[in-house]
């Protein structure tokens, strides 16, 4: 038993120790939501160029929980977005996912204490909405969740 509860002191610490370079990640993200997150872009994906729309690799390493892809539509905003797949998670991973996602609402929830921010939570067709705005009234960022998917997604500047 005294095993186990170690076990489970040392996961948790690391699990926290690692998850603080995912929040500085997404500060850095946000930060360069003006420059259409260039500073993050990396190899193209796809390209429709019916849709005027490209997709990039992010230079951010996906995990076994997420996925960071880099999207640009010329005449809208470029979107950073973070995906986790959580419709099969299970034990550590899920355990693991949960502690992340709670970063997430948290950093959220100090931006909107920042006064940089006005923020709302709302339900629309089986999503759960977190949307965080500037003063200006544009959409920033964005924590969107059902039971398959949950994704952040930052908004930058508009592609032209």
């Amino acid at each position: 038993m005294k095993k186990l509860l170690i076990a489970i002191v040392l996961f948790i610490t690391t699990i926290s120790l690692a998850q603080t370079p995912i929040i500085k990640q997404f500060r850095e993200v946000v930060k360069d939501a003006p420059n259409q997150f260039t500073n993050f872009q990396k190899d193209l994906l796809s390209d429709n160029p019916e849709k005027h729309n490209k997709l990039y690799n992010s230079t951010i390493d996906d995990t076994a929980i997420s996925k960071n892809v880099i999207s640009k539509t010329e005449g809208k905003n470029a979107v950073y977005i973070i995906r986790f797949d959580v419709a099969n998670l299970q034990g550590m991973m899920l355990k693991m996912f949960t502690l992340i996602s709670g970063q997430y609402i948290t950093e959220m929830n100090e931006m909107l204490k920042s006064g940089a921010y006005k923020g709302r939570d709302y339900q629309e067709n089986g999503e759960s909405i977190t949307e965080l705005k500037d003063l200006k009234g544009n959409l920033a960022v964005e924590y969107i969740s059902n039971e398959k998917e949950h994704s952040v997604m930052v908004y930058g500047a508009p592609v032209k």
